[in-house]
């Protein structure tokens, strides 16, 4: 059955869109590949215009990039791209959560909190239901404040999120879209410590963009292994060391 088969309540541009964006979630189109219109318009049976609306939105979304010439390709993302994101999403994050811990409803907001996380429970939930888990949570901080300035900020990051979380790998990245490791953050809010919830997200971020830094540093490792390949270029950014990085 083609995509243009499934019945929904989705424009044939949307289910499109949402058909490339499970792909790429599931590695069927992976970090660094072109799109080929002509290949895809054919395996979702929709012409070309309709392939190429549909992807404006996950360009937008920051996961395919155009290289300026009408070509476009699922985006990747360097170790300096994934601490400039990280420095920003930690500086939202860590205001959402201040602005929550400061509410006299603070309680019945770490208990929604707690209910998002539940799915996060079940280790045997396939990856893109576990990273929609994982970013609904962030999300729901941001959107729980009130504050649409904030949460858009925090929205126009997805995209890039996502393809740091991508590129790690399945197994990898569910290993880290764990229950445990995020309801400390509930709880700090919960607590109304605003010092105990600064502390809390910034370790939190902090922790995972140094292993999603690693993530680089194993691909470009993995890369030099190859034969043919140039010298490992050293490597140097905020939770590894400046030297040549292998599997640890």
């Amino acid at each position: 059955m083609t995509l243009g088969d499934k019945l929904d309540t989705r424009t044939l541009r949307q289910r499109c869109t949402a058909h490339v964006r499970e792909a790429i979630i599931a590695g069927s189109i992976a970090p660094g590949e072109h799109i080929i219109e002509t290949r895809l318009a054919d395996e979702l049976n929709v012409s070309r215009g309709t392939l190429r609306e549909a992807l404006r939105p996950l360009e937008a979304e920051g996961l395919l990039v155009s290289d300026g010439r009408g070509h476009l390709s699922v985006r990747t993302m360097t170790a300096t791209e994934i601490s400039e994101v990280f420095q920003v999403r930690a500086a939202l994050e860590v205001l959402a959560a201040t602005l929550l811990a400061t509410r006299p409803e603070r309680a019945s907001i770490a208990a929604r909190l707690r209910e998002a996380l539940v799915p996060l429970k079940d280790d045997s939930r396939e990856f893109a239901a576990l990273l929609e888990a994982d970013l609904g949570f962030h999300e729901l901080v941001c959107e729980l404040t009130g504050n649409s300035t904030l949460l858009k900020a925090w929205r126009q990051l997805v995209g890039q999120i996502e393809m740091m979380i991508i590129a790690a790998g399945p197994a990898r990245a569910s290993s880290r879209m764990r229950y445990a490791e995020h309801v400390g953050i509930a709880d700090a809010i919960e607590s109304g410590d605003v010092d105990r919830v600064r502390a809390v997200v910034s370790s939190h971020m902090d922790d995972f963009a140094t292993k999603y830094l690693h993530d680089v540093a194993i691909t470009v490792w993995s890369l030099s292994r190859r034969p043919g390949s140039r010298q490992l270029h050293r490597i140097n950014f905020r939770g590894l060391p400046a030297k040549a990085v292998g599997p640890s």
